[in-house]
């Protein structure tokens, strides 16, 4: 069945259905043996505030070449496995207490329920795409090494304040980038197209750094339910508006720096500092750095790009950018 034929809501409610099949302990199906495993994977997989952006991609790219939807269907829950993994290894590294507006794995559970569920994830995401041509799998392989290297190295700068722009760039490639960039080349693959695997690649790759970008304006604008403000300051992450703020001034330099030296912060140190990177005008230079990735995505989509799917796929990335104007105006004023 090509996916023509599907609505999208349809498509979506498909994935769900499947990841809620999988994910289940008393039927056939299961691929736990204990049920706190699987309840853990469920209740971060089966959240209701998840926003399936990696289904959604996957369709898009799907209407663009008539891909098969039971095949489309199949890599978006491998996609939602591999990065709900990441996300429960994420917030061990973290120490994370909220996600998806309801509490961590690791603060519901613990850190070795975590851990261990996201590995049964990743297990589970490479095992649902068996019947799917064989560089869909090597790829999502290749993708599963991309992200951890990127972990390994955000973990790495963690706490630094001299972090180029480039070395961020190359962490939002392994941890966004590169998934979109696999959402994009797998539907490709589906359809034999090779001119759409250059295509959707690219435009994964540049889609995944606006994505990231968006993401860190969220940690430092606010409004991202579920999540705390500020807590890339909290954590010592040096993301992207804390870079660009970190090189525009000399005395913030040296508050973060002695901040990141403290063994923690109370709430009151981490939101004058959020409130200082603000007044450095480095959200709006984000902002407007955000527009430029989000304009050489749909670029890069080429003669893809009025195709059914495409096309829309370019209005969600445009509406993705001007959904942070007006918080963008508010905090430059």
């Amino acid at each position: 069945m090509s996916t023509s034929f599907v609505e999208q809501p349809a498509f979506l409610s498909e994935v769900e259905h499947r990841i809620d099949a999988t994910l289940s302990w008393d039927t056939e199906a299961t691929w736990s043996d204990l049920p706190v495993m699987a309840a853990a994977a469920r209740h971060l997989c089966l959240a209701g505030e998840a926003k399936r952006s990696r289904p959604r991609l996957v369709y898009m790219f799907g209407i663009a070449v008539n891909a098969s939807a039971d095949a489309l269907a199949d890599i978006a829950m491998a996609g939602e496995f591999i990065h709900g993994a990441s996300l429960m290894h994420d917030d061990v590294i973290d120490e994370g207490t909220m996600r998806r507006g309801r509490p961590t794995v690791n603060a519901r559970w613990d850190n070795l329920t975590a851990v261990l569920a996201g590995d049964m994830l990743l297990s589970e995401a490479i095992y649902g795409l068996r019947r799917w041509k064989r560089p869909i799998t090597e790829e999502a392989l290749k993708l599963v090494a991309a992200m951890s290297r990127a972990a390994m190295l955000e973990a790495h700068v963690r706490g630094r304040i001299d972090v180029p722009e480039q070395q961020w760039r190359y962490i939002a490639l392994g941890k966004t980038g590169a998934m979109f960039r696999w959402c994009g080349r797998s539907v490709a693959w589906l359809a034999d197209d090779m001119e759409a695997l250059r295509s959707f690649g690219q435009f994964g790759d540049r889609f995944g750094v606006a994505f990231q970008m968006a993401d860190d304006l969220k940690d430092i604008l606010g409004g991202d339910i579920g999540k705390d403000r500020f807590a890339d300051i909290r954590n010592a992450n040096p993301s992207y508006p804390l870079i660009l703020a970190l090189q525009s001034s000399d005395g913030l330099r040296r508050d973060i720096e002695a901040a990141w030296k403290k063994e923690s912060l109370t709430a009151e140190e981490i939101s004058r500092i959020g409130h200082a990177v603000i007044d450095t005008g480095a959200a709006q230079q984000a902002y407007a750095q955000l527009g430029d990735e989000i304009a050489a995505a749909i670029d890069a989509l080429g003669p893809y790009r009025e195709r059914p799917g495409c096309a829309e796929m370019a209005a969600w990335a445009t509406m993705m950018w001007r959904s942070f104007a007006t918080t963008a105006m508010e905090q430059a004023g």
